[in-house]
């Protein structure tokens, strides 16, 4: 990152906008299996029906953020309660898509 994108929290305004940020709140999922199955399909559930998934029993289950895989983990008992004991963070690319382009596109269709 160079010195002109780095994000510098010296300044009180910037300070207060990243602690905003990390207020937000985000959907967090624990994802054991899944699979595309046809609307038709899922009308016919009924109670006691069983759903057969081709992942293995001891597979290690998602941790989803808004969707989106975020790491992996293993089932743990906690009290009368379970979590999941993270064993893997997914690394993704991040895209940056620099507002300048944006602008340049819109005044040469112009």
């Amino acid at each position: 990152m160079s010195a002109a994108t780095s994000h510098s929290t010296d300044d009180p305004a910037k300070r207060e906008f990243w602690k905003s940020l990390l207020r937000i709140q985000a959907d967090v999922a624990v994802v054991l299996a899944q699979q595309p199955m046809a609307i038709d399909r899922v009308l016919h559930f009924v109670p006691g029906m069983m759903i057969q998934f081709d992942k293995p029993c001891d597979s290690p289950l998602a941790l989803e953020v808004d969707g989106q895989k975020v790491a992996e983990g293993e089932v743990v008992k906690v009290g009368d309660k379970f979590g999941l004991r993270i064993t893997e963070v997914c690394e993704h690319a991040e895209t940056w898509v620099p507002l300048t382009a944006t602008v340049d596109a819109k005044t040469k269709l112009q």
